[in-house]
């Protein structure tokens, strides 16, 4: 760990520590059967713990039950309790290392502290000692309820982003924002705090033994919240895949283009050695002309293989017909094709995009070959692949992909973006729909039709960089 992850860890404990040892009178107070039951519950609440989309951070399903155990007893005897059920979950369930577990702890008691502060001035009381189910009737708890689930979520999703940013390098905000407020994440918290008032209400109405119907959906959720995790991390795992399919096509292609530029390397240089001393200065030339382009048509080859390479999406400022350009460059020497002519039409001073340059080269490699497989398979006499950029409505930046080839089949145009779906004899059916995400996942949109002359036409909008 760094220092500063170190410290923020000791820091978080110790204020923990501090505001437990503060609150020992008022938990004692209860009652040990009370107690114990309640630790019970809390430690049952405890062990459904949910990874968050990215696997870095820890979602805790006990939420709904922290919030209920502040509105019935008060913060004070909420966090003994919350943290002693905590260290029993982490020897029974959970097996965090011992500073990730008191850190866990420590950032659990201040986020609970902070809401039960919150719920307190704003006139909150606990409801087991002042009112029971009578203080329900009315609205007079909704504001400082709420204040105490939002100020809970916000303290406590921040701490432990807090870390994470620390050990990953990121920033506080970026990880806050990619562990914990993508929509589901919100949603799923969303349901697991809209349950604290049936825990209430189960408890003032029925007792311990009403906390059965509030763990019953608390199962669902978590069952739920997996579902939607293991879905897209499969979704990821296919993206993955699709890279790797394309690496490999286009490997073959690339050793067969990096054995003629050798080739050709060799076989001037070997004539250089034959006749080094008859050599005309011109023919000299010429020879070191053809050694030097053949060797810039490699170093071109191998950096598009270099932009292709990463996995991770890294926006940037960039130029879509410097992209454009660059992968027609990279793919016109391979065999496929060989006898495919690209029509450029690029729009001049079209506006930068926030874009990941690798990622859209993969778009577009994908587009390009499915059309260099049409017009092969059709063997048309002057197959052409036309490209066009436009600046459009004011916000974003179109691009089209046509060819003048068979088109799309009638019926598939519909289902063309679907993972698996196919019109190939020997296609996989994932580079559309992996186009279909990386744009979607940049702000964009990818649509197909078959063009007025023939052939299929795919129109993709990415958004424009806003000026900051």
């Amino acid at each position: 760990m760094s220092q500063a992850l170190v410290a923020y860890v000791a820091i978080v404990t110790a204020v923990g520590g501090f505001i437990l040892s503060g609150s020992v009178e008022s938990f004692l107070a209860l009652g040990w059967a009370p107690l114990v039951i309640w630790i019970v519950v809390s430690l049952i609440a405890e062990s459904l713990w949910l990874q968050t989309i990215t696997g870095k951070a820890m979602e805790s399903m006990a939420s709904a039950v922290d919030i209920s155990l502040l509105v019935l007893l008060g913060y004070k005897p909420a966090v003994c309790i919350v943290a002693i059920a905590f260290a029993l979950a982490n020897v029974f369930f959970s097996k965090r290392v011992w500073y990730k577990a008191i850190f866990n702890a420590g950032q659990n008691v201040i986020a609970l502290t902070m809401a039960g502060i919150a719920y307190s001035l704003l006139g909150g009381t606990p409801l087991a000692a002042n009112g029971g189910l009578g203080a329900l009737r009315g609205p007079a708890l909704i504001i400082p309820w709420v204040a105490a689930t939002l100020v809970y979520f916000v303290a406590n999703t921040l701490l432990v982003s807090g870390a994470v940013a620390l050990q990953s390098g990121r920033k506080l905000l970026t990880t806050w924002r990619e562990e914990y407020l993508y929509y589901h994440s919100i949603l799923g918290s969303a349901a697991l705090f809209f349950l604290s008032p049936l825990v209430v209400v189960s408890y003032l109405a029925v007792g311990f033994f009403g906390l059965i119907f509030f763990f019953v959906p608390l199962l669902l959720i978590k069952e739920a919240g997996s579902r939607y995790i293991e879905l897209e991390k499969a979704h990821d795992q296919m993206l993955a895949s699709e890279r790797l399919a394309a690496k490999g096509e286009m490997a073959a292609e690339i050793a067969h283009e990096i054995n003629n530029y050798l080739a050709a390397i060799s076989g001037r240089a070997q004539l250089f050695l034959m006749n080094a001393a008859t050599m005309t200065p011109e023919r000299a030339q010429e020879g070191a002309r053809i050694i030097f382009e053949q060797a810039r048509q490699m170093g071109i080859l191998v950096r598009g293989m270099v932009d292709f390479s990463h996995k991770e999406t890294r926006l940037q400022p960039t130029r879509l017909n410097d992209v454009i350009r660059r992968t027609v460059e990279f793919i016109t020497p391979q065999n496929k094709y060989e006898r495919v002519s690209f029509d450029l039409d690029l729009e001049q001073n079209l506006p930068e995009t926030n874009l990941d340059p690798a990622q859209v080269q993969q778009v577009l490699l994908n587009l390009f070959s499915n059309a260099a497989d049409a017009l092969v398979q059709e063997k048309c006499p002057e197959p052409r692949i036309m490209v066009r950029t436009r600046f459009v409505g004011g916000d974003s930046v179109e691009v089209v992909v046509e060819d003048n080839g068979p088109g799309i089949p009638a019926g598939s145009a519909h289902r063309i973006f679907e993972p698996s779906f196919t019109t190939k004899p020997e296609g996989h059916g994932f580079g559309l729909s992996t186009c279909y995400r990386i744009v979607k996942n940049h702000g964009g949109t990818i649509s197909v039709d078959n063009a007025p002359r023939s052939g299929a036409r795919f129109t993709v909008h990415f958004p424009v960089r806003k000026a900051a």
